[in-house]
C-alpha cells in the first residue's frame, strides 16, 4: 500500500515546516501566487500504484468550519467516502496556518494517501504542501489554493469569473454608475486575490463607478465584518452598493446599514456562498445577491477527484471544474435549502 512505502525522513521534512510556517505566521502572498481556475472535465490520466478502496486513507484540512461552505463540503465528502467506503481523517484550521501545517504533518503520519486541503495562506502553507509530497501524499485544494506548481490539482469552480460575473450584476444593479465599497476577508487567501482579480477587470470598464472605501474582515465573522462596515458607513453613508467576499461578511453589513438607520433595500449588496441566513434576507428583500457553489456537491467532486489520485488516476487537467448558483429575489422563493446547497439537483 501506498501508506507503508512513506519513510521518516519525510516526517522530519515536515516538522521542518511547520516551523517555517510558525515564523510565516499569516503572512500573504499576493495575486500572482495563484492562478484562475479554468472550466475542465475530471477525465483522468493513468499513474502507476493503484490501490483497493479499503486501503485508502483521505485527510482533509479545511480553512474554517466556521463558514457553512466548508460544513456542506464536508458532508459532500462524507456521505460520498461513506458510499466507497474510505476512512477519511477531518481538521478543522480555524485560519491558522501554523495550525493546518501540523494538521497535515499529523496526517502524514498517520499513512494518509491524499490531503484535500483549503489552505489558510497562499505562501505560508506552501512549506507544508511540498514536505507533504515528498512524503508521497498528494495534495489537492479546494476552494483556496497554494500556486499551481506547489499543488497536484485544484478541485473547485473558475472564481475569477465567478467574481467578475458578481460585480458585472452589482454595478448594473446600481444602473452603471455610482459609490461602492468593497469589503473583502484577509488578502492572504487565495480566493480573496482571485476575487479581486475578478472585480478590478470588470471595474475598469465602468469609469463612473467609484470605490469609495474598502475594508478587510480577518475573522471572517459576521460580529467584525458589523464593525467594519459600521465604520465605513459612517464616513460613506450615501453608497448606491457594498461587495463581501463572503456571505458571513455581507450579513454584518446588513446589521450595519440598519445600525446606521439606512435601509438595507436600497442598497446593492452581494455576496458569496449563499448561507441560509443570508439566503432568507434575501428573501425578505434586505441582502440582494448571493453566489451559491453548491458546497454538498463541491464535496462529492473533491473526494471523488481524491479517491481516483490514491489509485493512481491524476486529473488530466490541474483544474476539475465545479458549478456556481446566484440566489437572488427571482428565485430564493423556489430554490429548497437543499438545491441551494447541493445536497439536491436543481
Amino acid at each position: 500500500m501506498l501508506r507503508i512505502r512513506r519513510k521518516a525522513s519525510v516526517v522530519a521534512a515536515l516538522a521542518a515546516a511547520g516551523l517555517l510556517a510558525a515564523c510565516g505566521g499569516s503572512s500573504g502572498g499576493d495575486s500572482s501566487s495563484t492562478t484562475a481556475p479554468a472550466p475542465t472535465n475530471s477525465e483522468t490520466t493513468a499513474a502507476p500504484t493503484p490501490e483497493p478502496d479499503g486501503d485508502i486513507l483521505i485527510g482533509v484540512s479545511f480553512y474554517t468550519e466556521r463558514i457553512p461552505l466548508y460544513a456542506e463540503m464536508r458532508a459532500g465528502i462524507e456521505e460520498a467516502a461513506a458510499a466507497a467506503g474510505v476512512e477519511v481523517v477531518y481538521a478543522d484550521a480555524n485560519g491558522n496556518a501554523e495550525t493546518q501545517t501540523n494538521q497535515i504533518a499529523n496526517m502524514v503520519t498517520q499513512g494518509v494517501d491524499v490531503i484535500i486541503a483549503s489552505p489558510v495562506d497562499a505562501t505560508a502553507m506552501v512549506p507544508a504542501y511540498q514536505a507533504a509530497r515528498d512524503a508521497g501524499v498528494i495534495m489537492i485544494s479546494a476552494a483556496n489554493k497554494v500556486a499551481d506548481e506547489y499543488e497536484d490539482a485544484f478541485v473547485g469552480p473558475n472564481l475569477v469569473d465567478y467574481a467578475a460575473q458578481t460585480m458585472t450584476r452589482l454595478i448594473e444593479g446600481i444602473g452603471g454608475s455610482g459609490k461602492i465599497m468593497i469589503i473583502t476577508g484577509p488578502p492572504q487567501i487565495s480566493f480573496v486575490q482571485l476575487q479581486q482579480a475578478g472585480w478590478d477587470s470588470v471595474l475598469a470598464e465602468y469609469p463612473d463607478v467609484e470605490v469609495v472605501a474598502t475594508g478587510v474582515v480577518e475573522d471572517l465573522t459576521t460580529a467584525k465584518a458589523l464593525d467594519v462596515a459600521t465604520s465605513l458607513l459612517i464616513a460613506n453613508p450615501d453608497v448606491s452598493a457594498i461587495m463581501s467576499s463572503t456571505d458571513n461578511i455581507g450579513v454584518g453589513v446588513v446589521q450595519a446599514l440598519e445600525g446606521q438607520g439606512i435601509d438595507p433595500a436600497t442598497v446593492f449588496t452581494a455576496g458569496w456562498d449563499a448561507q441560509p441566513n443570508a439566503v432568507e434576507l434575501i428573501r425578505e428583500g434586505t441582502y440582494t445577491l448571493s453566489l451559491s457553489f453548491l458546497g454538498v456537491e463541491w464535496g462529492r467532486v473533491a473526494f471523488a477527484t481524491a479517491l481516483e489520485a490514491a489509485k493512481g488516476n491524476l486529473p488530466a487537467s490541474h483544474y476539475v471544474s465545479t458549478p456556481g448558483l446566484f440566489v437572488d429575489a427571482e428565485n430564493a422563493s423556489v430554490l429548497t435549502e437543499a438545491q441551494i446547497s447541493g445536497q439536491d439537483p436543481l
